[in-house]
């Protein structure tokens, strides 16, 4: 009970701070409207939290009830872990869908957040530098929510000014990039939880 509040409260302090982060960052417009919009992107916020961390609290459960992985060198091991864990999220979570967690109004407030930390030709590089990494010529990439990261999709550069306009996630959480669309990763699982698709296509 004691480390469910702690991490409760600990929560609740990060998504404050990082609204305060947010509200400081906006120009002054009537006292009345910046409140109004300061507590609905909150609200929109605590929701998007109170989502990641249900998503985790499965997670974790679920890596718990598998062995401890013991230090070794056999990546095949650890493959095995993985996909170990994988398989129990995808049981636990048969009908995951995209918008589960990244909801449209989370989706709204993070498109507002990509667009604005940094200038369009800044992500016009970032992007083009991205897609030359890709494996494959670049194109769409079919994405879906309990899938495996695509092999064709090299580990993306997250640019630092976009994490820190995003809410922050637990360790076992990642944000990323696939395309033009933002992505929520498990890394421990190798498992994408939710996608937003098109969230950079107003930064070009």
């Amino acid at each position: 009970m004691r480390a469910r509040l702690r991490t409760t409260l600990a929560t609740t302090v990060a998504v404050l701070t990082f609204g305060s982060t947010m509200l400081a960052r906006w120009p002054a417009p009537a006292a009345t409207d910046q409140t109004a919009a300061f507590v609905s992107d909150l609200v929109t916020i605590l929701d998007f939290q109170r989502r990641v961390d249900d998503y985790v609290r499965l997670h974790r459960t679920l890596e718990q009830s598998l062995p401890p992985l013991r230090p070794t060198r056999n990546i095949a091991e650890v493959q095995q872990m993985v996909a170990a864990l994988a398989m129990r999220i995808r049981m636990a979570r048969p009908d995951a869908r995209q918008g589960d967690i990244i909801t449209p109004d989370a989706g709204r407030l993070f498109r507002r957040s990509i667009r604005t930390c940094l200038p369009p030709d800044t992500w016009r590089a970032i992007l083009a530098d991205l897609d030359e990494d890709m494996e494959e010529p670049a194109g769409p990439v079919a994405l879906a929510a309990n899938t495996r990261w695509p092999d064709a999709v090299p580990y993306s550069f997250m640019p630092p000014q976009l994490l820190r306009v995003l809410p922050p996630l637990p360790p076992e959480l990642q944000y990323r990039i696939i395309g033009r669309s933002l992505v929520l990763w498990d890394h421990h699982a190798d498992l994408i939880v939710d996608i937003l698709e098109g969230a950079f296509a107003e930064t070009t």
